[in-house]
């Protein structure tokens, strides 16, 4: 793949994100009442690709949403009538703006389980046709540890295309995939200037190295994984899921959990079944048709949270199910913070 890489100012990727938004279905952080989340744009004014957004809010629900009818029905005397919903408003061609790394690379990891016993379509569909523009991070916030976590952020390849703060306000644009290369091949770079990676590349070395070094947490997830494989049955799990007060908030700002429940709403003979979000801190979550409930108490239901992210997923996919983002712990209601429930288990304090 050859690799295009452009080099502009603050002025020049405005014009970068105004051209994308005038060409291109733009979905972008937009704010309402002080918080932000991902809508569809037709105006750079609406939005705001520089936002805060990565404390709160993923990209996920763009491929995931939040609830999403899947089935209606119609009952009658003479039987049940199944057809297919409307045409799913997000399966469109798109182009995502003000993404950040950690939710680029969570659609990584979702990748991996819905390619796994059952194709999830409409989710394939969705990644298929969406290019990600994701700038990196100046520096860490408070919560943030994904510099510790398992995969390669410094050449990270989830977004199609890169965006890095260089020195003397120069800024880098790069395409990481086939589908950012052939975006940046458009006249959406016709405010900006090409140059070779040779060029580009020490300021991006200088930049992620910055970054990498403004971390406050640290993990040794190798370490981590190792010692909760083998611990499934310590009371430490007790004390650090004490405080949740199960609002599943956590699940549902996670920008790889996928947990869901399928419900049905009927009206008269007609009906509408949707998929939603769902959270294994759920008390119901595991309740079966019998009464019976394998996960009756708070503890267990955080203990298979924390296992899923750091041991289960490893062992099936190869790779953790956490980012390293710190909305969890930001969203928390109670303060509860997965980086240090893990390793107070890990660590057996």
């Amino acid at each position: 793949m050859s690799v295009e890489t452009f080099v502009t100012d603050k002025a020049g990727l405005q014009k970068f994100y105004e051209a994308i938004i005038t060409r291109h279905e733009t979905y972008a952080p937009v704010e309402k009442f002080g918080k932000f989340d991902f809508k569809r744009v037709a105006l750079l004014s609406e939005c705001d690709p520089e936002s805060p957004i990565s404390k709160t809010q993923s990209i996920k629900p763009l491929f995931f949403p939040r609830s999403a009818k899947i089935m209606k029905y119609v009952a009658t005397s003479a039987g049940t009538e199944v057809s297919e919903v409307d045409d799913d408003p997000l399966a469109g061609k798109r182009v995502i703006l003000g993404a950040k790394h950690c939710d680029a690379r969570a659609l990584q990891v979702l990748d991996k389980v819905y390619n796994w016993d059952y194709i999830d379509t409409d989710y394939q569909k969705r990644r298929e046709n969406t290019v990600i523009v994701s700038k990196r991070c100046d520096k860490a916030d408070t919560h943030c540890f994904c510099t510790s976590l398992d995969y390669d952020l410094e050449n990270l390849d989830a977004m199609d295309v890169l965006i890095v703060n260089g020195p003397d306000g120069k800024i880098y644009i790069k395409s990481k995939t086939p589908k950012g290369d052939e975006l940046l091949r458009t006249d959406v770079t016709r405010h900006v200037s090409r140059i070779t990676e040779e060029v580009s590349d020490p300021d991006l070395k200088k930049q992620y190295e910055a970054f990498a070094g403004s971390f406050r947490l640290k993990m040794n997830y190798k370490e981590v994984n190792e010692k909760l494989s083998k611990i499934f049955d310590t009371p430490q799990f007790e004390n650090v899921s004490g405080n949740c007060v199960s609002c599943n908030t956590c699940a549902f700002v996670c920008p790889t959990c996928h947990c869901f429940k399928i419900s049905d709403e009927k009206v008269k003979d007609t009906g509408l079944r949707y998929k939603s979000y769902d959270s294994c801190n759920n008390g119901y979550f595991t309740l079966m048709a019998g009464g019976h409930n394998p996960r009756p108490v708070k503890y267990r239901r955080w203990r298979q949270r924390a296992m899923h992210k750091f041991v289960y997923y490893k062992e099936r996919f190869g790779e953790n199910l956490c980012v390293g983002c710190g909305k969890c712990t930001i969203s928390c209601p109670v303060n509860i913070s997965i980086f240090e429930v893990v390793n107070q288990v890990a660590g057996g304090e």
